[in-house]
């Protein structure tokens, strides 16, 4: 039985031997051949269909820059104001928490009062002081008026009295001594006139102006202003709505004046300069609605409006009279993207809180009201808004 076995598989290994050998090579390759085929078709349909789509992107990403031009490069800007004591002193309190929201007219520090307060105090008493000068200087020229009219009385006396002795002289009745005595007299009564207006001219002069107007009086007034200005300036206080940010003081430092000690941001005036490709702007203008997503608060799109577009940037120039221009070299077939700022104010009070300063945002500017291209840019707003988060 073993026997017939092994000659049956023997039999079998060599008819599957005969049939191998009777295949031919070319039909292999033919049906590798139909197999590559087949597969040809689908690569084919899909590379089409890839570059129908970056063609389609290509021509959207054209047509969308022209009527909803989008950047990131956008940052939320402000006015920063150096807070800097106008009088010197040293600081006995600090009322300003750093970084939180801070009311006009509030009090940021505190300067020792002490020494404006004497000063105050000195400027009043000048005033007083002046007062009463000015009140005897006054009295003095009452005097000295009086003393003219005495002395223009006399002096009219003397001509009367003169003229009759003059009268008696030509008749005999008295001598010529008395003419004489009469003449003395009345050029006496004349010089006393004389003196007595210089009196009163240099009373005049000594009073100056009257009431406020008096020299004396106004730069006493103007002492005790400035006083009053100056203790007033011992309270700083916030110029606008913000925060007080960037300070690190103590009870006990000396500040000096026109020395910061501290920076204020304001929170009233705080706008968006986002960066926009020069060939973005050929649609764009003031007044154009726009959206724009915060760093600081993902998910979430405010609303704005474009304030203006500035018209020059620095491009690194640096020609100078009497020189040759210089130029610039560059190789390639694609150059260097152009930006300008514009300037987006914000819309509502919706971001209030979020604006700080410094801050990035994504900016969608909507050239058209009833676009189509308006709903994508919605959308694609709204997508980066989250985006933004993970980026």
């Amino acid at each position: 039985m073993t026997d017939k076995h092994n000659e049956q598989s023997s039999t079998t290994l060599v008819a599957t031997n005969a049939n191998n050998q009777d295949t031919p090579p070319e039909d292999v390759n033919l049906v590798d051949t139909k197999t590559e085929q087949s597969k040809n078709p689908k690569i084919r349909k899909a590379t089409n269909i890839i570059l129908i789509v970056v063609g389609f992107l290509f021509v959207f990403h054209l047509i969308a820059d022209r009527y909803i031009p989008s950047t990131d490069l956008g940052r939320i800007r402000g006015f920063v104001v150096p807070i800097t004591p106008q009088v010197s002193g040293e600081v006995i309190e600090i009322l300003a928490t750093p970084n939180t929201l801070i009311r006009k007219g509030e009090v940021l520090a505190r300067i020792n009062p002490r020494d404006y307060e004497i000063a105050l105090y000195t400027a009043q008493q000048n005033v007083t002081q002046a007062g009463q000068n000015m009140g005897a200087l006054t009295a003095n020229v009452t005097a000295a008026k009086a003393k003219v009219v005495n002395a223009e009385a006399n002096y009219t006396n003397a001509k009367v009295q003169s003229k009759r002795i003059f009268t008696m002289v030509e008749q005999q009745v008295m001598s010529e001594a008395d003419a004489d005595n009469a003449r003395a007299a009345l050029t006496s009564a004349k010089a006393g006139v004389a003196s007595a207006k210089a009196d009163l001219a240099k009373a005049e002069e000594r009073l100056g102006s009257e009431g406020e107007n008096n020299t004396a009086v106004k730069s006493a007034l103007l002492a005790l202003e400035q006083a009053e200005l100056n203790l007033a300036r011992t309270e700083i206080k916030a110029p606008t709505d913000g925060v007080a940010s960037n300070f690190r003081l103590k009870e006990g430092f000396y500040a000096i004046a026109g020395q910061p000690i501290m920076t204020f941001i304001s929170a009233e005036d705080v706008w968006i300069e986002a960066n926009f490709r020069e060939n973005s702007l050929g649609n764009m203008q003031a007044g154009d609605k726009v959206e724009f997503a915060l760093d600081y608060a993902p998910g979430k799109v405010f609303t704005g409006e474009v304030a203006h577009i500035d018209y020059g940037v620095d491009w690194g120039q640096s020609e100078q009279t009497g020189k040759l221009a210089q130029t610039t070299g560059q190789t390639g077939w694609l150059r260097q993207t152009q930006r300008f700022p514009v300037t987006i104010h914000f819309d509502d009070e919706q971001a209030k809180g979020m604006r700080r300063v410094g801050g990035q945002a994504d900016v969608m500017v909507y050239t058209e009201e009833d676009s189509m291209m308006n709903l994508f840019g919605r959308f694609w707003i709204r997508a980066v808004s989250w985006f933004s988060y993970v980026r």
